[in-house]
């Protein structure tokens, strides 16, 4: 088990990777560079104009608005407050937030084909050594010599330059993203005193789980070990998790066989991503 406060972690200078500038991350948590249950969970913030083309995936995303709203879309937004659930091969875009500020909570992880996902360090590598060959604008990689595509999705250059073949997408299993407003969802009790689920959904064969936890003041949250990491996220409250202090805004992460238990100081709501395991 890990647990993260962000009040712990700096923000990053604002990003210029493959979808271009304006945003600032802090990295909660990340996974195992090269296993396929590899992930990256970060805090992402935006102050400026931000462009991205229409573009798909080969790893699954969810999206949680905390502050502000996040253009998917031609008059397609996850509010403030939402849940966005982005699978793999399922196209998006193009994104427009011109100068918005906002908050989003940002996970990415391997769908249910498996592909894995790329670490911090591999994209960041290919990004530098991919500019000797060309240049990344507004999500588009323009290589000006070499072999390759001309212009093609900035992201599917990274991959395809670290991985040294042809990224071919997962058919899709969803049409459009799918975005949820958790305050229209009901709570319902669970086995624990105290202790309140409302479930988002679950999707694919591989069962990746979305929802929300709500723990009264002196209840106990506890979560028997399975083969799938939990990625938890104290949205509001505190408490203790096994023997560290929880406040809000702290990523806890309940890798495959571990066993969690979160008891809360105080009414505490926490967001909840079941990935996939592919053990």
């Amino acid at each position: 088990m890990r647990v993260v406060k962000a009040s712990d972690v700096s923000w990053s200078d604002h990003d210029t990777g493959p979808r271009g500038g304006g945003l600032a991350f802090k990295t909660m948590l990340a996974g195992c560079e090269g296993t396929l249950d590899n992930y990256l969970w970060v805090i992402a913030r935006s102050e400026g104009a931000r462009y991205s083309p229409r573009h798909r995936h080969n790893f699954d995303q969810v999206r949680y608005a905390l502050q502000g709203d996040v253009s998917i879309g031609k008059r397609k937004t996850v509010h403030q407050g939402e849940v966005g659930y982005f699978p793999e091969g399922t196209h998006y875009g193009p994104q427009d937030d011109a100068g918005q500020a906002r908050t989003t909570l940002v996970l990415q992880f391997a769908g249910a084909s498996g592909h894995g996902y790329m670490s911090q360090r591999q994209t960041a590598r290919a990004l530098e050594e991919l500019k000797a060959f060309g240049d990344f604008e507004k999500g588009v990689y323009y290589r000006k010599q070499g072999p390759g595509k001309k212009n093609q999705d900035g992201y599917e250059a990274l991959w395809e330059h670290v991985n040294g073949r042809t990224l071919v997408y997962p058919k899709r299993r969803y049409e459009e993203p799918i975005i949820s407003d958790p305050r229209n969802f009901g709570w319902r009790p669970t086995r624990e005193a105290g202790v309140s689920h409302k479930s988002l959904g679950v999707f694919t064969e591989r069962q990746t789980r979305l929802g929300f936890f709500r723990i009264e003041e002196g209840a106990t949250w506890t979560q028997e070990a399975e083969t799938a990491a939990r990625l938890s996220f104290v949205v509001s409250g505190g408490g203790t998790c096994g023997d560290e202090a929880c406040e809000d805004s702290t990523a806890i992460e309940g890798a495959s066989g571990d066993r969690v238990t979160f008891t809360a100081a105080r009414p505490t709501e926490i967001f909840q991503v079941v990935i996939p395991s592919y053990a």
